[in-house]
C-alpha cells in the first residue's frame, strides 16, 4: 500500500469568521454560497482546527484507517488519559510534601543530617 498523505480536499469556512466579512462583501461572496449549496450533496463533516490537542491524534487515526490498519481503541487512550492525570497529581503531590520537608528541616527543629532529598 502506498505511503499515507494528507489531501488539501475540502474548503471550509467559519461562521464567525463570516461574520468578520465586509458587508460589501456579502453579496459577492455569501449569497452566491447559499444559491450554490443547493447544487451540493448534503456533507456532514467533522473539522478540527491544528491549534487543538485532538488534531494529530485524529489525523493518526486516520492514517491507520487509510493503512488497513485497526484504528485504536479510544478507551485505551481515556484510560492512558486517566493514568497521565493521575501521575501528575502524584508528581504534584511529591512535589508539595518535599516542600513541607525542607521548611521543616530549616524551621526550629532541625531533623537529623543525613536524610537530604535527593
Amino acid at each position: 500500500m502506498s505511503e499515507f498523505k494528507r489531501e488539501d480536499r475540502y474548503i471550509v469556512i467559519k461562521r464567525s469568521d463570516l461574520e468578520k466579512v465586509p458587508a460589501g462583501y456579502w453579496s459577492s461572496l455569501i449569497e452566491p454560497i447559499g444559491a450554490l449549496r443547493a447544487h451540493l450533496p448534503h456533507r456532514e463533516c467533522l473539522v478540527i482546527e491544528s491549534d487543538w490537542p485532538e488534531y494529530e491524534v485524529a489525523w493518526k487515526m486516520i492514517e491507520h484507517r487509510m493503512a488497513g490498519k485497526p484504528v485504536p481503541n479510544f478507551n485505551d487512550w481515556r484510560r492512558a488519559d486517566e493514568l497521565q492525570q493521575r501521575l501528575t497529581a502524584a508528581d504534584q503531590e511529591v512535589d508539595d510534601l518535599r516542600a513541607e520537608l525542607k521548611a521543616v528541616r530549616l524551621g526550629p527543629c532541625k531533623m537529623i543530617a543525613g536524610d537530604e532529598l535527593p
